[in-house]
This record gives structure tokens, sequence and C-alpha cells, in this order.
């Protein structure tokens, strides 16, 4: 936990220093007088459930002013249930349970360019969401216990982009998700990265549109 607050600190304070010459607030008020276009895209992260390394995937939409910054809403899950085998758990009575994890969350966001040469782009990306932790026990094919819990994710990091195309480019990040929440949430807390192919799903429909 004091890891996942010191990273977020960490990033926050480097965008500050970013734009020590020029006023943050002045710089989104100016993008923002830009018409916005509407865009939708699919977020593919690498992350951790307790020591775990899973998939965390989204999609989201929302609006680009100016290529500078970026509004949005998305939605997100694992992209598979964490299956842990139990053994001996003072929880329970039975010798070995089984226990399927898995979660699903709604975020809002604001992804704020602060370098950009050429076609290379720098960002600081920050989201703020709520969702659920479902869980489920089995032991011998048959559920014995389940329970829900509130999830809020906080995340926040970098993220570098190189356009090949108008619709599509490489992007590489790195970041934080604090889960907060009861004891069980928290633990769901781990860093997260990505590399690979985007694609700006608008942007390829006015091409083949065009």
């Amino acid at each position: 936990m004091k890891k996942g607050i010191l990273l977020l600190s960490i990033c926050c304070c480097l965008v500050v220093k970013s734009y020590a010459q020029d006023s943050l607030r002045d710089s989104i008020k100016l993008t923002l007088k830009h018409s916005p276009k509407t865009f939708v895209g699919f977020h593919n992260r690498n992350t951790f459930i307790r020591s775990n390394q899973t998939k965390l995937y989204g999609i989201i939409a929302g609006l680009d002013y100016n290529k500078k910054i970026k509004l949005f809403v998305g939605l997100y899950g694992f992209g598979q249930e964490n299956k842990t085998e139990l053994i001996n758990n003072s929880d329970f009575v039975e010798d070995t349970v089984t226990r399927y994890l898995s979660t699903n969350n709604l975020s809002i966001g604001i992804d704020y360019t602060y370098f950009t040469k050429g076609k290379f782009r720098l960002s600081v990306p920050l989201q703020i969401g709520f969702g659920g932790l479902y869980q489920e026990y089995f032991s011998r094919g048959d559920i014995i216990k389940s329970d829900q819990s509130a999830l809020f994710p906080i995340e926040t990091g970098t993220n570098a982009y190189l356009e090949l195309l108008p619709w599509t480019g490489i992007k590489a990040g790195v970041g934080y998700r604090l889960s907060l929440g009861n004891k069980n949430v928290l633990k769901l807390t781990s860093p997260y990265y990505n590399l690979g192919l985007a694609v700006l799903l608008g942007e390829l429909y006015k091409s083949i549109k065009n």
C-alpha cells in the first residue's frame, strides 16, 4: 500500500515538474477550447492478482481535444477468473477448497499529453472507478460460500505512443493500480504494464469510410 501511494505521488510530481515553465491549468483551459473528436479504443494491461499475473481488459470511449487531452469512461474486467486451491485453510472445515475470483469496474479518466515530438507522445493517465470483487468457493464441485465486495480502483502512470498510421500505433506504459476497499480488495493493489499495438477504432472507421 505504501509503495503504491509513493508511486502515485512520484507520477504527480513528474507531471508538475514537466510543466514548471507553463501553467498546467492554463494549458488545459486552452486545449479544451478546441472542438473535441469522439474516440473508442481498447485497453490491455498486464497486472497481478495476489502475485499471480493476469490481464486486465477494458473498452473506453470519450472525447479527444487536439491530441492533448482525452476525457473518457471505461469498463474493465480481468480476462479470466483467477483460480486458487486453498489447502487446510482455517476458514473452512473442508481439507481443500477452490476459490474463483473476478472483478469488474467502471472508470472515468483523463489522459494528458505532456511531451510531443513528431509522431511520438508521452502522457500521464489518471483514472478513478468503482465496481465489485466477486469470490466463490467450491468443494467437490459444490459451492460452499460466495461473497461480493465494493471495489474503488485508482490508477496512474505514464504512457508512450508512437503513431504509425492515423488509426494505429505502438503503445507502452507502466503504472500502479491502487484498489481501495476491504482487506480482500486491498490485496488486488499492484503495478501494471502494457506493450503492444494500439488501434483507434474511430479513426479506423473514418479511414475505411473515406
